[in-house]
């Protein structure tokens, strides 16, 4: 058997569960290891101390779609099994990581998602279990040559380049920095999707008090919505508050059978029109709100939702008297280009989940640019790949959505593993 070896760019729910599968199937005799490379820490985008969250928000996706869901037999049943007994949510619950009771509290609370802190320890508990090796550090670079990569990273220790080489391919995770999809000047009082929560310090200290001056925040998916939700909770909830976004409304995420089962079931979906496909992951993918926190907003006084695609953030006037200029957000929509003046700004636009291409060669990144990275992801691999032939596999599942709606998110973590590891157990084997 030839030994795999395959590297993961981030600690994250993608790591965990590839990690988790990769050791179900060394025990059952399979020779392929996962090794992780992260910046920060485990769950680093999950556990509030790094930005994207809080911590205190709850998953959007119940705590039984784990790491191994949907637990199918696609390596056959005893690894199947094994993640089960090993890597679920109940096993976690139940663990001796965990107090005694644990598991029977969460079903007496009506078994609701964990918060992204609990999620983060249960990221924590699996990778531990699963003894993938974990390198920390900043990733500067991907390299291939002679059909396998080499992992350059700046050590988090000894701040030392050091390079891993002889991997079979690279998974990239992560949902990437957050975008800026237009002109912003810099200002204390405007944040982004990311370090909202890193700089809630700031964010309290600059929480307008003047109901003429609304606190703006530009998106209309999840994070938006958090952070709306955040203003809300935080005693802000008769301060006025507009949420500038295309749709001016928010598509709420509920528990809908007919929904669920197109992230299980690939026949149905790959027989949707490619426009409908679309459709279905920018409203119950990225542009999901849970209906807990629309409930939430809709107790909120002075919540406006405007129409329009933000197009700049600057300074305007600068009162006598004031130590800071005003900031005006600008906007266009049907109507034409509007603007309005804001005490806080949040662009919560969303994350840039093509920025792994500043890690690869110069010779990768002008074949994607040439070929068009959209183009590329509508025709990624079965195995979640970029066809970008004759280099070694790249897998990207937050890509991938042409493939079925769920590999980009946490709704099929199992699938998603299952699908990235087939060809290199296959290899394994041969």
């Amino acid at each position: 058997m030839a030994e795999q070896n395959i590297a993961v760019i981030g600690a994250g729910p993608k790591a965990a569960a590839l990690a988790a599968k990769a050791y179900c199937l060394r025990q059952s005799g399979v020779p392929i290891t996962v090794t992780i490379f992260e910046r920060y820490d485990i769950g680093s985008a999950w556990s509030g101390r790094h930005g994207y969250t809080d911590g205190v928000q709850r998953l959007c996706t119940p705590a039984e779609r784990d790491l191994g869901y949907p637990y199918l037999p696609t390596f056959g049943s005893e690894v199947a099994e094994q993640m089960q007994a090993s890597f679920s949510w109940n096993a976690f619950q139940t663990s001796a990581t965990l107090s005694s009771g644990r598991y029977a509290a969460w079903v007496n609370r009506g078994r609701r998602p964990p918060s992204h802190a609990e999620f983060t320890d249960y990221l924590k508990y699996a990778l531990t279990l699963s003894e993938a090796p974990i390198h920390f550090g900043r990733v500067t670079g991907l390299s291939p040559a002679d059909g396998s990569w080499t992992v350059q990273q700046v050590d988090a220790e000894s701040r030392n380049i050091v390079e891993y080489d002889e991997f079979d391919a690279v998974v990239v995770t992560g949902p990437g920095p957050a975008t800026a999809r237009f002109p912003r000047v810099k200002d204390r009082r405007i944040f982004t999707g990311v370090d909202f929560w890193q700089r809630l310090v700031g964010v309290r200290k600059h929480m307008p008090r003047d109901p003429d001056k609304p606190i703006v925040i530009i998106g209309g998916g999840g994070t938006a919505a958090a952070i709306t939700a955040w203003f809300i909770r935080n005693g802000l909830r008769d301060h006025p508050i507009h949420l500038i976004n295309n749709q001016a409304m928010l598509f709420t995420r509920t528990t809908n059978f007919f929904e669920n089962r197109l992230f299980d079931d690939e026949e149905t979906w790959t027989a949707l029109a490619d426009i409908d496909r679309k459709s279905f992951t920018r409203r119950l993918n990225r542009g999901v709100v849970w209906e807990t926190v629309t409930d939430l907003l809709a107790d909120a006084e002075q919540l406006v939702l405007l129409p329009g695609k933000a197009k700049a953030i600057v300074h305007s006037i600068h009162r006598p008297g004031a130590h800071l200029p005003d900031i005006e957000v600008q906007y266009t929509n049907a109507k034409g280009e509007s603007a309005i003046d804001a005490g806080l700004v949040i662009d919560a636009t969303g994350f840039d989940m093509g920025a792994f291409q500043s890690l690869l060669p110069k010779t990768m990144r002008e074949a994607i640019d040439a070929a068009g990275l959209d183009n590329l992801t509508e025709d990624v691999r079965r195995d979640l790949s970029l066809p970008l032939d004759p280099w070694p596999r790249l897998h990207v599942p937050n890509l991938s959505e042409t493939r079925g709606p769920g590999f980009g998110s946490l709704m099929v973590l199992g699938a998603m593993a299952d699908r990235i590891l087939t060809p290199y157990v296959k290899a394994a084997t041969a």
